[in-house]
């Protein structure tokens, strides 16, 4: 399996960010209203965070020799979450950006102010999952093998004609 490319994330991350942006806008009378990020959204995101990069560190232990065993499962299921992680945090950061983008445009009291400071916490911890699902994707990298202890087969000579 591929790490994610960062150019996936970002894409993946501006345009969630343009969605939101765009639906919140066209819809603000009904959902602004409605609409809230609760602080507990940024609290469970940056928990998430450290939830995945704690799981991934025996299995980078594990691979820079420091560690004698890992069980298989455990480090290909670490390595799936870090991938969801990387891309769900990457959408999730552009879409309560988005959010905030509408949020800043709109700051005439206080709750709109508040509104924008909950949306800004969430987006930042949202990065900090997609940046925590990233380095678990790292830490799960297995090192390059020997090429040369590879390659045990003779040589055959060319026998083109020329």
């Amino acid at each position: 399996m591929r790490p994610t490319r960062v150019r996936a994330m970002v894409a993946a991350g501006v345009i969630a960010a343009a969605v939101s942006a765009i639906v919140v806008d066209l819809a603000s009378d009904w959902i602004w209203r409605r609409l809230s990020v609760p602080w507990t959204v940024a609290a469970v995101l940056a928990l998430a965070a450290v939830v995945v990069v704690a799981g991934a560190w025996p299995v980078r232990q594990y691979v820079k020799g420091k560690r004698r065993r890992v069980d298989p499962l455990r480090a290909a299921a670490i390595l799936t979450l870090g991938k969801a992680c990387a891309l769900g945090g990457a959408v999730l950061a552009g879409f309560y950006c988005g959010i905030a983008l509408v949020a800043a445009s709109v700051l005439h009291s206080p709750l709109a102010w508040l509104r924008l400071w909950q949306a800004a916490a969430a987006c930042l911890a949202a990065v900090a999952l997609a940046v925590a699902g990233r380095l678990a994707e790292w830490f799960c990298q297995l090192p390059p093998e020997d090429s040369g202890a590879a390659d045990t087969t003779p040589a055959q000579p060319d026998t083109t004609p020329a």
